[in-house]
């Protein structure tokens, strides 16, 4: 034998009974029966053996089983691995036990197994049977976790349920949930494009790239935080002082940089327990000082109009005296004033004053004192106007240097709006600080090229891998896979039902997405795009077995079981729900049920190329006049007489 093929099933109840589901090896084995005969339980009864995470056994056959069990053989070695039913209310087991060995002891009750070993030691030692190494899926994703390669990853070649038997968007059990990655990143190794050292070394080319990229953006980092910003120094130290972290008792414009660092290498000691009093936010006080100052300004800017408004009144009134003054002195009263007892006109000594002459002496003595005085105000007046402004100009400047004060402030108390009381904003800070000095450390000191010398190196080391992993050649080696499975699953769909205008159409695989479909001469039409549950069947049933094909010429380690569950369906729709079908095939060449034989040749001719596939078939139909067909048929159920569960065995109920 080439491959591993399941020699049994192994069922065992609650109350001491057993039960063996055998099956043909290396052949074509038909279990056929109506709905609720326990058909549909054998996939996952075998996909819960073999590590599945949940169990979904339908509930009817879940509830009478303790434990359940495959029977592996390969040549004269076999493998027994049982796996313990979950109570009710469990979604799963780690109870596994488990033989090797050459005829194989099987337990004839449940009473006889025991633990003996988790889940994952028993599936380890079938891997190591069927020869799956130390690999991880590092083929192609780059977004996702590494897994280690396990038998779990062969199931979507081992079972064809009847939910993916004919969809039109999945050919693999699996491929349509989170589980499709990891198939699309494992197919390269079970496809022998990849072994256990070229995955290894994938690995290891993945983890230095992340290496590279984790230290060039720590230098990066570093240089960004030291050199990005202006004066980030004397911004840290602004911040502290606001914090009350440290006082505001230097002119930190004039401060060296190796002051500042000091400063800052303080309040990254800072303590909690410090009980240094917390500076009040200033920014109140500042805006408080803002407005006197501006009120002040006003008061200055007032007295300024009013002194202003004094010198053009004095100004009026001295062009009044002056236009007076003009007019005496035409006269030449002004500057030769007569005594009030002589005539002016004539000089003669008066008996009595004149009243005139007294007016106009009066007169003259008033304009020559209005004069004097105007002379003696308006150097004052000058004087003070010029005092007013030098006063506003000194006000506007502490101003503008106070709304300065309050700009500064502003970024940093946007904190307070985020509702940080006084210790997370201090410790935000202080962070900042840190991660500063931690950063001028690491560029002045041996570790900016200690990072560079392990870059070197790292660099060194990936060109290494590049030309062991060869990437072009790995390409080349999937796409000619690709190439392979393509015509073998080409090949076998031509004896297969598949619309006659895809005759002569070679059928597709992608094996970096799993697209698959049918290559016209035109274009290329997916199998969404092709349409028929009987087109999807044809299609999930070429390429299956061809893929097995190819497992089987490379010796990869896939068991060689291929199941399929109702390969009738597109001629037996499930909501039919349809007991055991017997079938005269001696029927018109072109009529449905001559049209589902051929599905039956086609596995028929599959496993007689003596390659070790095991192909099992969960059916409705019973070919009675087929011969080949009959002998595959190993158990045949009937609804409410016979089937998987035997009827005297108890379910459990607690």
């Amino acid at each position: 034998m080439k491959r591993w093929n399941i020699k049994k099933l192994l069922l065992y109840s609650h109350n001491e009974q057993m039960k063996e589901l055998e099956f043909n090896l290396e052949d074509v084995t038909i279990i056929t029966g109506g709905s609720r005969t326990g058909k549909s339980a054998i996939p996952e009864i075998i996909d819960y053996v073999l590590g599945a995470g949940e169990c979904h056994i339908p509930s009817f056959a879940r509830a009478c089983l303790s434990w359940v069990g495959i029977l592996w053989v390969k040549d004269d070695t076999e493998f027994s691995l049982y796996r313990r039913i979950p109570n009710i209310g469990k979604k799963s087991s780690q109870d596994i036990y488990f033989e090797i060995g050459k005829n194989v002891r099987i337990p004839a009750k449940s009473s006889l197994l025991s633990k003996k070993t988790n889940l994952e030691g028993g599936l380890s030692q079938f891997e190591r049977l069927l020869g799956i190494g130390d690999a991880r899926t590092e083929s192609f994703g780059k977004k996702f976790e590494s897994k280690r390669i396990s038998v779990r990853n062969t199931m979507p070649y081992l079972l064809q349920d009847d939910d993916v038997i004919i969809s039109k968007n999945t050919l693999l059990r699996g491929a349509n949930d989170e589980r499709k990655q990891s198939i699309i990143e494992s197919l390269p190794y079970f496809l022998g494009i990849v072994d256990e050292d070229t995955l290894g070394k994938e690995l290891e080319f993945k983890k230095i790239t992340k290496q590279i990229s984790r230290i060039e953006k720590k230098v990066n980092t570093n240089k960004t935080i030291i050199y990005g910003e202006p004066n980030k120094a004397l911004s840290l130290i602004q911040e502290a002082i606001q914090l009350g972290l440290i006082d505001n008792d230097d002119d930190l414009e004039k401060c060296s940089n190796d002051e500042l660092f000091t400063k800052l290498t303080k309040v990254s000691n800072w303590d909690i327990t410090d009980q240094n009093k917390v500076n009040e936010d200033q920014l109140p006080h500042l805006y408080e000082k803002l407005a006197n100052e501006q009120i002040k300004a006003i008061e200055i800017k007032n007295q300024l109009r009013k002194a202003k408004q004094q010198i053009l009144t004095v100004d009026e009134f001295d062009g009044t005296v002056n236009r007076q003054k003009r007019k005496l002195e035409v006269v030449n009263l002004f500057k030769n004033p007569h005594d009030p007892s002589t005539c002016p006109l004539c000089s003669n000594e008066l008996t009595s004053p004149s009243k005139p002459v007294s007016t106009i002496k009066n007169l003259m003595t008033k304009v020559q004192d209005d004069l004097k005085s105007i002379e003696k105000d308006r150097p004052r007046l000058d004087s003070h106007i010029n005092k007013l402004r030098t006063e506003l100009e000194i006000k506007e400047f502490e101003i503008e240097n106070t709304k300065d004060e309050i700009a500064t402030l502003v970024n940093e108390n946007e904190q307070i709006e985020n509702n940080l009381d006084i210790f997370q904003r201090r410790f935000r800070t202080i962070g900042r600080i840190s991660l500063y000095l931690e950063s001028k450390d690491a560029l002045n000191s041996d570790k900016q090229l200690k990072d560079q010398n392990i870059l070197e190196e790292l660099y060194y080391r990936l060109e290494e891998l590049k030309e062991e992993i060869n990437f072009e050649s790995k390409v080349n080696k999937l796409e000619n896979a690709e190439r392979r499975i393509s015509s073998i699953a080409t090949n076998i769909i031509s004896n297969l039902p598949f619309e006659e205008r895809y005759k002569d159409c070679p059928v597709y695989i992608n094996l970096k997405n799993l697209d698959v479909g049918v290559s016209l001469p035109t274009h290329s039409e997916s199998m969404r795009d092709v349409g028929s549950d009987e087109n999807y069947l044809s299609l999930h049933v070429s390429l299956m077995l061809a893929l097995h094909r190819h497992f089987a010429n490379l010796e990869r380690p896939v068991p060689g079981v291929l199941l399929f569950d109702q390969l009738s369906r597109p001629y037996f729709p499930p909501d039919e729900e349809p007991n055991e079908v017997e079938i005269d095939d001696e029927v018109n060449e072109d009529s449905e049920r001559s049209s589902l034989i051929k599905y039956f040749e086609a596995l028929f001719n599959e496993v007689d190329r003596n390659e070790s596939l095991q192909i099992i078939i969960i059916e409705h139909a019973f070919f009675k006049n087929h011969d080949r067909y009959k002998k595959s048929v190993k158990y045949r159920w009937k609804k409410n007489e016979s089937g998987l569960i035997p009827k005297d065995w108890p379910e459990k109920i607690k």
